[in-house]
């Protein structure tokens, strides 16, 4: 594939255009100084990647009107580069939901300034405003741009997935079911729907928002699970992480799913949350197995899928984990330098930072509203508020005593909760806790969520088989 006809557009923050004019930089009215960008474009599952850098060497139009006080209205002005254009690029589909976008943060590598000085941005555009001042002189603005959010003043800088320009799908996988081969590969990704999460070296990231998604055709889904409507999909995936200490983890997915009777389907299942610790300071590329096997059960009968990637290679990362850093948020930088009019001085201008505050801690809760055993399994879905990621044990028991005891129906079970999300955890009844429910289509129980530090959270819970 290849792109073609790309532009990149850009608006420089607004405090820019009242700083230059105000240092002589840029005129009244229209204007003009020179731009260098370094950008870093991603084709998810390709060969190649990631593209950078992506040089570009341009110009940005400024222009500035004053209020009637003779201050600078930043509503009514502005710097700007329009439609830049970029160079054609091609990539390699290896299978899987291609999406051409601006990469991740940390995806631009370093770049070389004029004055022979080496740059690692965080973001994947590095931005270089030439600012004239004095006779022939210049100063350098650089701005290091990430995808990322920073609502309030003082809020920490929070990453997020970039927008697509595009996104097509190349089936990657040849599947069989049981011994029978399916007639042309399958369409199968690994997606994430969250930005990614930052965490050091020795220092846990939670992985959240993830999925398996497969589209099958009416020839795959009939081989599979026939025509039924109901059924349950379940497996054990294994994710590799790339510098990681964990190296390699297996998670369960699970999910029953209503389809059409015939005809194409779409089967996304969401993976539970995975904790992945960098071994160094470059983060953690999360990819999944070059083989899976799923089990469909469709009116008792269980049938097995098993996908293996057509292409050579390791699959392409679907998450990553950062390295620490991120800037912290200003609504309105301050500028706390103003260039010296040498010729051959490049000062660099920097946002006055403001200072993070502690963040709140997370607390977790329960928020299932009821739960079900499924072969001597019960899943229950937990909630983490706060602004940090909550973390503890769980563990399931009776609501009521016996024998002046109560019984204790699981095993104690970790959890990790990333900060504002839910996850879901599952609890395999103990010897105790089968015969506890073996003759009750529904009892009171009760889940008992003991986080690492502070006190232990306790919700009561209908049970029914």
């Amino acid at each position: 594939m290849q792109l073609e006809g790309g532009t990149v557009s850009a608006l420089l923050p607004s405090w820019m255009a009242e700083f230059a004019y105000t240092n002589n930089m840029i005129p009244l009215g229209d204007g003009s100084l020179d731009v260098r960008a370094w950008l870093a474009l991603e084709a998810t599952n390709t060969a190649e990647g990631v593209k950078s850098p992506i040089v570009l060497d341009t110009v940005a139009r400024s222009h500035v009107e004053l209020g009637p006080s003779g201050v600078v209205d930043e509503s009514r002005s502005w710097i700007g580069v329009e439609n830049a254009q970029l160079p054609a690029l091609k990539w390699t589909a290896t299978g899987g939901e291609v999406a051409v976008r601006q990469a991740v943060a940390e995806s631009l590598g370093p770049v070389t300034l004029d004055d022979g000085r080496t740059r690692r941005p965080r973001g994947s555009l590095f931005v270089d405003a030439r600012l004239p001042i004095g006779d022939g002189g210049s100063a350098h603005l650089y701005m290091d741009c990430l995808q990322g959010k920073q609502v309030r003043d003082g809020e920490t800088h929070t990453d997020e997935l970039p927008g697509t320009f595009g996104t097509f799908s190349v089936p990657g996988f040849a599947g069989k079911v049981g011994d029978t081969s399916l007639p042309e590969p399958v369409d199968a990704d690994l997606l994430t729907n969250a930005g990614p999460p930052r965490a050091g070296a020795g220092q846990a990231a939670v992985l959240s928002s993830s999925s398996l998604r497969l589209r099958l055709t009416d020839a795959q889904r009939d081989l599979w699970f026939g025509n039924a409507t109901d059924i349950t999909v379940s497996g054990t995936l294994r994710l590799a992480g790339a510098r990681s200490a964990e190296g390699t983890q297996e998670v369960e997915v699970e999910r029953t799913a209503t389809v059409p009777a015939d005809g194409a389907v779409t089967l996304t299942l969401p993976l539970p949350n995975s904790t992945w610790t960098p071994t160094g300071t470059d983060g953690v590329d999360v990819r999944g197995a070059r083989t899976l096997a799923l089990d469909a059960t469709a009116g008792g009968v269980t049938k097995q899928l098993t996908l293996t990637r057509i292409t050579e290679g390791e699959p392409y990362p679907f998450a990553r984990i950062l390295r620490p850093g991120a800037p912290p948020a200003s609504v309105t930088p301050t500028p706390t330098a103003t260039p010296t009019p040498v010729a051959t001085a490049a000062p660099v201008v920097t946002p006055t930072p403001t200072p993070t505050p502690t963040p709140k801690a997370g607390v977790a809760g329960v928020a299932s509203k009821s739960l079900k055993v499924k072969s001597n399994r019960v899943s229950a879905s937990l909630s983490c508020t706060g602004q940090t990621t909550c973390r503890g044990t769980v563990q399931l028991r009776s609501a009521t005593k016996v024998k002046k005891k109560f019984v204790t129906l699981s095993k104690s079970v970790k959890y990790t909760v990333a900060a504002g999300k839910k996850a879901t955890v599952r609890l395999t009844l103990s010897s105790a806790g089968k015969k506890f429910v073996r003759s009750k289509k529904r009892v009171s129980v009760v889940l008992d969520v003991k986080p690492a530090s502070g006190k232990t959270v306790s919700k009561k819970l209908t049970l029914s088989r």
